[in-house]
């Protein structure tokens, strides 16, 4: 999360799309790993996610993930790259409240 919050400070939003994505993934797996699963696919979070997580989560969950493809083509999008920043601290800090660990957002 901390490589997010700097990317997003240099303004590389292509970056911002990636790691934001690839964070989310793994506190899905993380919260998955505390009942013992792990997941091979993008397919098996997002029905985990959808299973085991409030909808609120689910959807800004979505929006980050939907986010990669624009950010990752057209890395010059700021106000893109500003609604991930406010959907990954709603993420983040439902992910410190479950799994009971403080996640770098400094």
């Amino acid at each position: 999360m901390a490589s997010v919050l700097e990317a997003f400070a240099e303004k590389r939003y292509t970056v911002v799309g990636d790691l934001a994505t690839k964070v989310v993934e793994q506190l899905v797996e993380a919260a998955a790993a505390q009942n013992g699963l792990h997941f091979g696919t993008h397919k098996d979070r997002h029905e985990y996610s959808n299973a085991s997580f409030p909808k609120r989560i689910n959807k800004a969950m979505r929006k980050v993930w939907f986010a990669y493809g624009d950010l990752g083509y057209d890395g010059t999008n700021g106000n893109r790259a500003d609604a991930v920043m406010r959907d990954m601290g709603v993420i983040v800090e439902f992910f410190e409240d479950r799994l009971n660990e403080e996640i770098s957002q400094t």
